[in-house]
């Protein structure tokens, strides 16, 4: 009897073969697109934090003094000042980081509100912080 040999792939074989290239194609772009989205998006979640942790101290907070540079306050006993240095926000009763790379910052109050405004590579932005 004569046997026969097997050359090459069964028909499963190559489907199989092709499903799992296209699934794995998919998933490189996929990944591709979503890292390219991550390069080019820039957040302000630095500023987002900055504005909480701003406002969780003036709450907390007595005898606040609104300047246009600078603001003072009563915070757990000490005083405090929210000021800018060079490119960035820090709270003075040490040296705490608030936000980095702004160009200009400025305090103003308006009634019971106090607001802060600031530019940031040639966007001006404002929010109200108390």
């Amino acid at each position: 009897m004569k046997q026969s040999t097997k050359n090459g792939f069964t028909l499963i074989e190559a489907l199989l073969a092709l499903l799992i290239t296209s699934i794995v194609s998919l998933l490189c772009v996929v990944f591709l697109q979503t890292a390219l989205y991550i390069v080019g998006f820039e957040p302000l979640h630095q500023e987002q934090m900055a504005i909480l942790q701003l406002r969780q101290i003036l709450a907390c907070s007595q005898d606040i003094q609104v300047e246009p540079s600078k603001l003072r306050m009563i915070y757990q006993h000490d005083e405090i000042r929210i000021e800018q240095d060079k490119d960035r926000l820090v709270k003075r009763d040490g040296y705490e980081i608030l936000m980095e790379g702004v160009d200009h910052i400025h305090f103003e109050k308006e009634n019971e509100n106090i607001y802060i405004f600031w530019t940031k590579q040639d966007h001006r932005f404002q929010m109200q912080i108390y």
